[in-house]
């Protein structure tokens, strides 16, 4: 009884978390690329990040959460 259901929740469970893969890297990318973030602050860490060093940081520790804040902080901004 539960093989039906575990062969529909495993493909789910893989397919599901791919576009905020897809959209974490795109956005990391993007970061990476980005000439108009300075590469290093001189000013203690502070939010929102504002050099590439502490938005790595914040992708690092939030994951999807600091690509969608760098999304709506930076990436908006330039196109």
């Amino acid at each position: 009884m539960s093989q039906p259901i575990l062969s529909i929740i495993m493909p789910l469970l893989i397919i599901l978390p791919l576009p905020l893969l897809v959209f974490y890297l795109w956005m990391f990318w993007d970061m990476t690329n980005n000439d108009n973030l300075p590469g290093n602050s001189t000013a203690p860490l502070r939010w929102p990040p504002s050099s590439k060093f502490e938005w790595t940081l914040a992708f690092i520790f939030l994951n999807v959460f600091a690509a969608v804040l760098y999304y709506v902080n930076e990436y908006r901004r330039r196109y």
